[in-house]
């Protein structure tokens, strides 16, 4: 039975029990409805396999397994629980009797049910992505359906993929995710899809919730964002004359053009506008004491000695108008108007309340930008769990198999403040710190390696959410999260690395041969680039030659982690982290002094797009960089660099300029720059760099190190790095690595 076909009928069920629909197995659940009042009410469950087999009649498992019988109340209310059945592809069908009127709910399913929330990439509809190229399994598609909440009145249903019109709007995270995870345990995965773009978590808190919880509420008002049903209501009232006066704007203007003058409407818009009509201002112009007028006070007092009688223009005292003007504006109710996104309980009443008392395995969330500006995310959380946990089954758990999970999409570095640049990762820290206090079972997915605009991140964060399902609830050796730093063990001058999560180990992405993202810190906390390997797959090796006595490292800790791209077997990132929160100077982006790579991921100015940019330009003459993996100093390449000089001088530069590298760079506690240099041509050259002087390159072929001293005062800070090769001949070539930055006398 569809949801639209219930209002016709005398048998009310909840909104999401529809044809197609799917309950979560091994947990008993309640279904409330409602029918004539006083009357018999029948319910009965018929099972029938699915794969065409004939079943006997004396077999019990199939056919009419469960028959109950109840009477309504006065109000004509009803409760039927269902057993905890176990998953299966075979089909069910609920079948509800009340006098002489049968309701049948047809081609059911028993597996998991999940529960999607939030916005960003959960809320990327299937018409708005691309699904990675990968064939799909005609039997595992069988087992996928999705619930849509319905628009206004009308109630949601579930559908199947063969119901392509729907399905369009269906998330894709949500698809990827229910098609990985039944691909994996071949039984019936539902996906409840609520996401919602423009939603942030303050629309999923549930108003009890909430006042149950003084923290949260406090909070709420201190920010000026609790709602009690009053205001509510009012801010509602508000939403429902503005969007009056947005119709009525539109239709009129539209008349005007047709010559089509709507009074009626035209007076409507000016009282939503606090205008005054036509017909007042005509009453309120009779009421005026025109000095030209015949009787006016001014002739009279002309007539007469009596003052008192003079025109009311000379005794108007000007001063009182704001008064009398706010005077009007008191009458008003005034609301402290709060858009859509910031409104408690909005998507909760809406979309949450009609879903109380369903069965669910886990769910699934992801923020939105827009929350990156609460301090206290932590009580907001613990608001949204609470509002979770009043509206889905099951409630109580006496079988830590059954306890519900909840998987969170971390903030994606698009979101960046560029007035707080490490924002985003200290959101993400909240989430990590809050997962660590709860009992509920908790993972986390990163997004930090996916950068670049593609209609396929969707799809992908869905399959690895999937990959955190599994190993929550189904496959110990599998992921519960995200690789996260677990322990730090110190080794002389360098720092041994534990994670958890590792899925048989760690590995370096595909395109590199470096472990990049580290940084290290000694004493003055003044964190600076350092080297990683990995030990034997599972542990992390990281030290620097600058720093002898590291306290603390970092990973991936700056506002765009490009280089955070190492990851465990089962293809998930290690999330970006710092070892402690002490005061600290953090390492700018200095990935061009590995001379490794010619791109980066980035930002170009601050509001576009991440895309790939280029870590050197030529600045003076004509040259072609490129990078050397034989022969090099450290790392995976060297930069190779054929010139032509222009009046013998060439000259070369890390481009700097770009939004996401936050220039200048701050480089604390080093007053010189060191580079390894190798002059193939053995001739007479001079390297000069931009505030730091110049060097002789000697006619050697080996590498050769050189050292300039900051010419700037202060700690060292740059916005441009330009490097120039004087050289007599008209053309040469040279190898440049290792730029690093030291201190010394």
């Amino acid at each position: 039975m569809k949801s639209g076909e219930q209002k016709s009928s005398k048998i009310r069920l909840p909104d999401w029990l529809t044809d197609k629909s799917v309950f979560q197995q091994n947990v008993a659940f309640e279904i409330t409805g409602t029918a004539p009042a006083m009357a018999t009410v029948t319910f009965e469950i018929v099972k029938s396999p699915t794969d065409g087999r004939r079943i006997s009649k004396l077999d019990t498992d199939y056919g009419i397994i469960l028959s109950r019988e109840t009477t309504t109340g006065a109000k004509g209310e009803f409760t039927f629980t269902v057993p905890d059945y176990k998953a299966s592809a075979d089909a069910y069908t609920f079948i509800f009797r009340c006098l002489s009127e049968e309701v049948t709910v047809s081609d059911i399913r028993c597996g998991d049910v999940w529960v999607f929330l939030g916005s960003e990439f959960l809320s990327v509809p299937m018409k708005e992505a691309n699904a990675p190229s990968a064939p799909l399994k005609r039997r595992v598609m069988s087992y996928l359906r999705f619930y849509l909440p319905g628009e206004g009145e009308e109630g949601g249903s579930w559908y199947k993929v063969t119901d392509t019109k729907p399905m369009a709007d269906v998330s894709s995270s949500a698809f990827a995710f229910a098609y990985s995870l039944a691909n994996q345990i071949s039984y019936p995965v539902g996906v409840i899809d609520l996401a919602r773009a423009d939603s942030t978590i303050l629309n999923w808190l549930s108003r009890d919730a909430v006042d149950n919880m003084v923290a949260v509420r406090d909070y709420l008002a201190g920010i000026g964002l609790y709602l009690d049903e009053e205001r509510y209501n009012a801010i509602l009232a508000e939403d429902r004359k503005r969007n009056s006066k947005e119709r009525l704007e539109e239709e009129v203007e539209e008349g005007k053009k047709l010559l089509d003058f709507d009074l009626a409407k035209d007076k409507e818009l000016k009282e939503l506008k606090g205008e005054e009509s036509d017909e007042e201002q005509v009453e309120q112009a009779k009421s005026l004491d025109f000095p030209s007028s015949e009787g006016s006070a001014l002739k009279t007092a002309e007539e007469g000695d009596n003052v008192l009688k003079a025109s009311a223009a000379k005794l108007l005292d000007f001063s009182m108008l704001p008064a009398v003007k706010a005077e009007k504006e008191e009458e008003k109710e005034e609301i402290d108007y709060i858009k859509t996104e910031f409104r408690m309980t909005a998507l909760y009443e809406q979309l949450l309340t009609p879903l109380t008392g369903v069965p669910v395995r886990g769910f699934c969330f992801s923020p939105n930008r827009e929350e990156l500006v609460f301090e206290r995310y932590d009580l907001l959380l613990m608001g949204l769990l609470t509002s979770l946990a009043m509206t889905f089954e099951p409630s109580e758990v006496y079988d830590d198999s059954l306890m519900p999970s909840i998987i969170f999409v971390a903030m994606h570095p698009d979101n960046i403040d560029f007035e707080n640049p490490y924002g985003v990762l200290e959101f993400n820290e909240v989430i990590q710190a809050f997962m660590h206090k709860l009992d509920m079972k908790s993972g986390l997915i990163g997004t930090h390696d996916l950068l670049l605009p593609d209609k396929t991140v969707s799809f992908v964060i869905g399959q690895r959410m999937a990959q955190i399902a599994l190993g929550t609830h189904f496959t110990p050796k599998l992921p519960t999260s995200c690789p996260q730093l677990t322990g730090v063990e110190k080794a002389g001058n360098k720092l041994i690395l534990r994670f958890d999560n590792l899925a048989d180990g760690l590995r370096l992405s595909d395109g590199y041969s470096e472990l990049l993202g580290f940084a290290v810190c000694g004493p003055d906390r003044v964190f600076c680039p350092a080297s990683a390997r990995i030990l034997h797959g599972v542990r992390v090796m990281v030290w620097s030659d600058a720093v002898e006595d590291p306290v603390s490292v970092t990973y991936g800790f700056c506002p765009i982690p490009h280089e955070a791209t190492f990851r465990n077997l089962c293809d998930l990132p290690v999330l970006p982290f710092r070892f402690d929160r002490r005061p600290a100077f953090y390492c700018p982006d200095l990935s061009f002094t590995s001379c490794d790579r010619l791109e980066f991921i980035g930002k170009r100015e601050k509001d576009s797009k991440f895309e790939i940019l280029d870590v050197f330009r030529t600045f003076k003459g004509n040259g072609v960089i490129t990078t050397e993996p034989m022969n090099k100093t450290q790392g995976a390449a060297s930069l190779h660099i054929r010139y032509e000089t222009d009046n013998s001088l060439y000259g070369f530069e890390p481009v700097l300029s770009y939004a996401s590298l936050f220039a200048p760079l701050d480089i604390r506690g080093r007053n010189k720059m060191a580079v390894d240099v190798f002059n193939p041509e053995q001739r007479r050259k001079k390297m000069v760099v931009e505030n730091f002087g110049e060097c002789e390159i000697r006619q050697d072929l080996t590498w050769q190190t050189m050292v300039f001293e900051y010419k700037g005062e202060g700690h060292i800070s740059i916005d441009s790095l330009k490097f120039q090769i004087e050289d007599q001949e008209r053309s040469g070539e040279i190898y440049i690595d290792n730029i690093r930055f030291i201190s010394g006398g």
